[in-house]
C-alpha cells in the first residue's frame, strides 16, 4: 500500500475521531444546560439529648475539674431538587459548641432512607433524603468550662449551646466529567433545660439559620 494512501486513512479516521467528540462534547453541554441541577436544600431536626452528665472528678494528671457524658442524635434533611441527577451526599460533620470551646463532634449514624451498596450517600432525583447523626462523648474534661456550665444548667434562662454543621454535596455528571458542588453550613442555638433528677436535658428554644 503507498504510503501516502495509508496517511490519507489515518487522517481520515482521525477527522472522524475529532468529529464524534467534538459533537458528543456539544451534546453534553447542551443536555447539561437544558437540565442544569438546583442547588439542594438542607434542614434540620433538632433532637434530644438522652443524657447530659457533669460529675466533679479528677484527671489523669491528678487535676481537679468537671466532666461531661451526653448523648445526642439529629436527623438532616436533604432535599434534591433535580428531577434527572442524583446528589452524592459526603459524610457531614456536625459539632456542639459552648462558646468558643467545642466540646463534641458527630458522626453518621443510621440512614432513615438510603445508602449505597459501595457506602456511599445519595439522595435520588427529586427526593428528600433522611439521615441520622449521634454525637456522643463520655467523661470528656471540660476544665474551666465545667463550673460556667453547672451554674448555666441551674439558672432559668437556660443552657445555650452552639450546634454547626457542614455539608458538603456534589452531581456527578457524565462520568463525573461535569462535577457542580455545593458547600452548605448550618448554624443553630439551643438553649436546654435540665432535670438534674433523670440526669437529662431538653431543647426548650432552638433558632437555626443557614449561614452558606
Amino acid at each position: 500500500m503507498p504510503l501516502r494512501s495509508l496517511n490519507s486513512g489515518w487522517w481520515i479516521v482521525l477527522q472522524i475521531m475529532w468529529r464524534f467528540l467534538f459533537s458528543s462534547g456539544v451534546a453534553l453541554l447542551v443536555f447539561y444546560i437544558a437540565t442544569q441541577p438546583t442547588r439542594p436544600d438542607i434542614s434540620i431536626r433538632i433532637g434530644k439529648f438522652n443524657q447530659f452528665l457533669l460529675e466533679e472528678g479528677v484527671d489523669s494528671h491528678g487535676v481537679s475539674t468537671v466532666f461531661l457524658t451526653c448523648n445526642y442524635s439529629t436527623k438532616v434533611i436533604v432535599d434534591n431538587k433535580s428531577y434527572v441527577f442524583r446528589l452524592h451526599i459526603h459524610p457531614p460533620s456536625i459539632k456542639l459548641f459552648f462558646g468558643p470551646l467545642n466540646f463534641a463532634k458527630a458522626q453518621l449514624y443510621k440512614l432513615i432512607h438510603m445508602i449505597s451498596s459501595t457506602g456511599e450517600l445519595y439522595a435520588s432525583s427529586h427526593e428528600s433524603t433522611t439521615f441520622r447523626l449521634k454525637i456522643g462523648i463520655k467523661n470528656q474534661a471540660m476544665y474551666g468550662a465545667g463550673r460556667q456550665m453547672e451554674d448555666m444548667l441551674q439558672s432559668r434562662a437556660g443552657f445555650p449551646l452552639i450546634l454547626r454543621m457542614n455539608l458538603i454535596s456534589d452531581f456527578r455528571v457524565v462520568w463525573s466529567i461535569i462535577n457542580p458542588r455545593y458547600h452548605q453550613n448550618v448554624e443553630c442555638l439551643l438553649f436546654l433545660s435540665y432535670n438534674k433528677k433523670h440526669k437529662q436535658a431538653t431543647v426548650v428554644k432552638e433558632k437555626c439559620r443557614l449561614v452558606s
